[in-house]
Protein backbone atom coordinates (compact mmCIF):
# COMPACT_ATOMS: atom_id res chain seq x y z
CA UNK A 1 0.00 0.00 0.00
CA UNK A 2 1.57 3.84 -0.90
CA UNK A 3 1.47 6.32 1.43
CA UNK A 4 0.56 9.75 0.71
CA UNK A 5 1.27 12.70 2.64
CA UNK A 6 -1.76 14.52 3.62
CA UNK A 7 -2.76 18.04 2.08
CA UNK A 8 -2.13 20.79 4.70
CA UNK A 9 -4.29 23.40 3.82
CA UNK A 10 -3.16 26.98 5.14
CA UNK A 11 -5.12 30.28 5.75
CA UNK A 12 -4.08 33.22 4.08
CA UNK A 13 -2.64 34.87 6.22
CA UNK A 14 0.24 32.23 6.88
CA UNK A 15 0.81 31.62 3.34
CA UNK A 16 1.49 35.75 2.99
CA UNK A 17 4.07 35.52 6.18
CA UNK A 18 5.51 32.59 4.62
CA UNK A 19 6.76 34.78 1.44
CA UNK A 20 7.73 37.89 3.47
CA UNK A 21 9.99 35.60 5.54
CA UNK A 22 11.33 34.02 2.75
CA UNK A 23 14.08 35.79 0.49
CA UNK A 24 14.57 34.40 -2.93
CA UNK A 25 18.39 35.09 -3.96
CA UNK A 26 19.37 34.19 -7.35
CA UNK A 27 23.11 33.87 -7.22
CA UNK A 28 24.37 33.55 -11.49
CA UNK A 29 27.41 31.89 -11.56
CA UNK A 30 31.04 33.24 -13.56
CA UNK A 31 31.68 30.99 -16.09
CA UNK A 32 34.60 29.13 -16.29
CA UNK A 33 37.15 29.66 -19.40
CA UNK A 34 39.01 26.21 -20.57
CA UNK A 35 42.01 26.07 -19.26
CA UNK A 36 44.92 27.96 -21.46
CA UNK A 37 41.98 30.39 -23.00
CA UNK A 38 43.41 33.33 -20.68
CA UNK A 39 47.06 32.18 -21.94
CA UNK A 40 46.21 32.15 -25.44
CA UNK A 41 44.10 35.60 -25.06
CA UNK A 42 47.07 37.17 -23.09
CA UNK A 43 49.25 36.01 -26.75
CA UNK A 44 47.11 37.70 -28.62
CA UNK A 45 46.73 40.72 -26.86
CA UNK A 46 50.92 40.61 -26.84
CA UNK A 47 50.99 40.38 -30.70
CA UNK A 48 49.02 43.02 -31.31
CA UNK A 49 50.52 45.25 -28.80
CA UNK A 50 54.28 47.46 -30.44
CA UNK A 51 55.96 47.85 -26.88
CA UNK A 52 58.96 45.48 -26.17
CA UNK A 53 58.66 43.16 -23.57
CA UNK A 54 62.23 42.77 -22.75
CA UNK A 55 64.04 45.71 -21.43
CA UNK A 56 66.14 47.15 -23.40
CA UNK A 57 69.54 47.51 -21.40
CA UNK A 58 69.55 43.27 -20.49
CA UNK A 59 69.09 42.76 -23.94
CA UNK A 60 71.94 44.72 -25.28
CA UNK A 61 73.80 43.29 -22.76
CA UNK A 62 72.91 39.96 -24.13
CA UNK A 63 73.19 40.68 -27.17
CA UNK A 64 76.87 41.70 -26.67
CA UNK A 65 77.95 38.70 -24.45
CA UNK A 66 76.49 36.65 -27.51
CA UNK A 67 78.71 38.81 -29.85
CA UNK A 68 81.74 38.13 -27.72
CA UNK A 69 81.02 34.27 -27.85
CA UNK A 70 80.97 34.70 -31.79
CA UNK A 71 83.82 36.61 -32.19
CA UNK A 72 86.08 36.93 -29.11
CA UNK A 73 88.81 38.84 -30.62
CA UNK A 74 87.22 41.86 -32.57
CA UNK A 75 86.62 43.96 -30.46
CA UNK A 76 83.03 45.14 -31.64
CA UNK A 77 81.20 47.34 -28.54
CA UNK A 78 79.18 50.17 -30.88
CA UNK A 79 75.82 49.15 -32.55
CA UNK A 80 73.38 51.21 -33.55
CA UNK A 81 70.35 51.66 -31.68
CA UNK A 82 67.72 51.05 -34.64
CA UNK A 83 70.02 47.87 -35.24
CA UNK A 84 69.58 46.65 -31.62
CA UNK A 85 65.76 47.52 -31.63
CA UNK A 86 65.02 45.58 -35.26
CA UNK A 87 66.83 42.26 -33.50
CA UNK A 88 64.57 42.67 -30.30
CA UNK A 89 61.83 43.15 -32.14
CA UNK A 90 62.29 40.06 -34.32
CA UNK A 91 63.49 37.80 -30.89
CA UNK A 92 60.30 39.02 -29.13
CA UNK A 93 58.09 37.91 -32.36
CA UNK A 94 59.87 34.90 -32.66
CA UNK A 95 59.79 33.99 -28.63
CA UNK A 96 55.72 34.82 -28.57
CA UNK A 97 54.98 32.92 -31.76
CA UNK A 98 56.83 29.78 -30.18
CA UNK A 99 55.37 29.96 -26.77
CA UNK A 100 51.89 30.37 -28.48
CA UNK A 101 52.45 26.43 -30.26
CA UNK A 102 54.10 25.56 -27.09
CA UNK A 103 50.93 26.26 -25.17
CA UNK A 104 48.82 24.79 -27.86
CA UNK A 105 50.88 21.62 -27.51
CA UNK A 106 50.48 21.57 -23.97
CA UNK A 107 46.70 22.19 -24.07
CA UNK A 108 46.30 19.27 -26.37
CA UNK A 109 47.97 17.01 -23.90
CA UNK A 110 45.33 18.09 -21.58
CA UNK A 111 47.32 20.14 -19.13
CA UNK A 112 47.65 23.89 -18.76
CA UNK A 113 51.44 24.04 -17.61
CA UNK A 114 53.75 24.28 -20.84
CA UNK A 115 56.62 21.58 -20.28
CA UNK A 116 60.19 21.17 -21.53
CA UNK A 117 58.71 18.46 -23.34
CA UNK A 118 56.72 20.35 -25.05
CA UNK A 119 59.24 22.91 -26.60
CA UNK A 120 61.74 19.96 -27.60
CA UNK A 121 58.68 18.82 -29.72
CA UNK A 122 57.82 22.13 -30.82
CA UNK A 123 61.12 22.36 -32.14
CA UNK A 124 61.50 18.84 -33.73
CA UNK A 125 58.12 20.28 -35.73
CA UNK A 126 59.18 23.27 -37.13
CA UNK A 127 62.09 21.31 -38.68
CA UNK A 128 65.70 22.06 -39.61
CA UNK A 129 65.00 25.38 -41.06
CA UNK A 130 63.73 27.28 -38.14
CA UNK A 131 65.97 30.08 -37.08
CA UNK A 132 66.75 28.07 -33.47
CA UNK A 133 67.64 24.59 -35.44
CA UNK A 134 70.59 25.86 -37.18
Amino acid sequence: MVRRKSNVRRSKRSLDKNKSAECEVLVTRKKRAKPGAKALKEIKFLRKSTALLIPKLSFSRLVREIMNEIFPRSDISRMQQSALEALQEAAEMYLVQFFEDVLLLAIHCKRVTIMQKDMILMRRLRGRNDVINH
